[in-house]
């Protein structure tokens, strides 16, 4: 292991986040009006710990992790180009208007497609910093695993060119040598147990398996010795033994680097072996947050109970099964984001509704020490 990974590995498990995310919205524009991707979602990752993003699909996961890369609004924009929609790209002027002056959307008195709040990563509000700025540490401080590899990775070029890339991007002074990177990139393939990895460098994506792409994706993003890793999905379309051999490779990953890390994930499983604290999320906003423990085994909010029982493990079976309880999925469909539901965004397909749901934002609150709930009802809910 290099120095500069031993001293890395010391600073895990303290109480300082290295990240904090405070209020953040996300919208995005599309042929049917403006996306509410991410509403007022708050929290933060903490040294060496995992925080786990769990929710249905189309939740605001991904949209939370573009809009910390510093790339939500660049994705946004291209799409919004490329519709020819005339109202969408008004909506991007606007935004680029009130971006100038310092303004928000509820200081122009419009909703605008974007991001706003605040992203907190080692005492810096990244949305603050201009796209050269941001530059130095997307990629460097903190990378990303992307979902799935067929079009994460070049077909033409080898693994081993590839997972050396970030490193010279980043070289600015120029003090990298060919000897130091393939000396790095070498650590990182041996770390996600890519076999014969000096000989296999020279391989292109094409000659492995999905599993072993997916992990060439992970040693591409902790090449640089990252300080936090975002990685979406990466045990989507696997089978059970290579789904564990990716899970090592990532809790290896996190031992010997000392890694904060964010996991997104609508898979239960995959979320309570990594996971040290959970976010629950559906219609944008996170509907609970807590340790993994707390929130998996015990969860307070009617949609992390539903959710959990539409797809179910073995243990939680055998817990409704005790309690006389019915497997079944979540009645009816996730809203419309672009016309979002008033009052609770989860109150047209929750058992326990009211009327104050139906027409009253839920306050966010911490109801236990280190515990977070979105809900009106929380202390009224039978015990689960």
């Amino acid at each position: 292991m290099s120095a500069r990974v031993h001293r890395r590995a010391m600073t895990g498990g303290s109480d300082e986040p290295v990240l904090r995310v405070e209020n953040l919205r996300a919208y995005y524009t599309s042929k049917r009006g403006l996306v509410h991707a991410v509403e007022d979602v708050s929290f933060d990752v903490k040294r060496g710990e995992c925080v786990g993003l769990f929710g249905e699909s189309g939740a605001g996961k991904t949209s939370i992790a573009l809009a910390i890369m510093g790339i939500f609004d660049r994705v946004s924009r291209y799409y919004a180009s490329a519709s020819g929609n005339e109202e969408n790209k008004r909506l991007w002027e606007l935004r680029d208007e009130a971006k100038k002056k310092g303004l928000t959307s509820r200081d122009m008195g419009v909703e605008l497609p974007g991001v706003e709040g605040h992203i907190w990563f080692e005492g810096k509000d990244l949305l603050a910093l201009d796209e050269e700025e941001y530059r130095k540490i997307r990629g460097d401080r903190i990378t990303y695993v992307p979902q799935g590899t067929k079009l994460s990775m070049n077909p033409y070029m080898t693994i081993g060119f590839q997972t050396a890339e970030p490193l010279w991007a980043h070289d600015e002074d120029n003090q990298l040598t060919e000897r130091i990177v393939l000396r790095r990139v070498l650590e990182v393939l041996d770390l996600v147990e890519l076999g014969d990895a000096d000989l296999r460098r020279f391989q292109k994506p094409g000659q492995f398996s999905v599993g072993e792409d997916q992990r060439v994706l992970i040693a591409m993003a902790l090449v640089t010795l990252p300080t936090l890793m975002i990685a979406d999905e990466p045990t989507t379309a696997v089978d059970v033994g290579v789904r564990r051999r990716i899970l090592d490779a990532i809790e290896m990953a996190r031992e010997e680097l000392g890694l904060s890390m964010i996991l997104i994930s609508n898979d239960q499983g995959v979320i309570a072996e990594t996971s040290d604290r959970v976010a629950v999320m559906s219609a944008g906003r996170i509907m609970e947050y807590g340790p993994a423990e707390r929130v998996l085994k015990r969860p307070g909010h009617p949609f992390t109970r539903a959710f959990i029982m539409s797809n179910p493990t073995m243990e939680v079976i055998r817990k409704i099964r005790e309690k006389g309880l019915v497997l079944r999925g979540i009645p009816g469909s996730p809203p419309d984001m672009t016309d979002p539901p008033n009052g609770c965004p989860f109150h047209p397909r929750c058992e326990f509704a009211t009327e104050l749901c139906k027409a009253e934002i839920p306050e966010y609150r911490e109801v236990e020490r280190g515990y977070w709930v979105f809900c009106h009802r929380y202390e009224e809910l039978p015990e689960w």
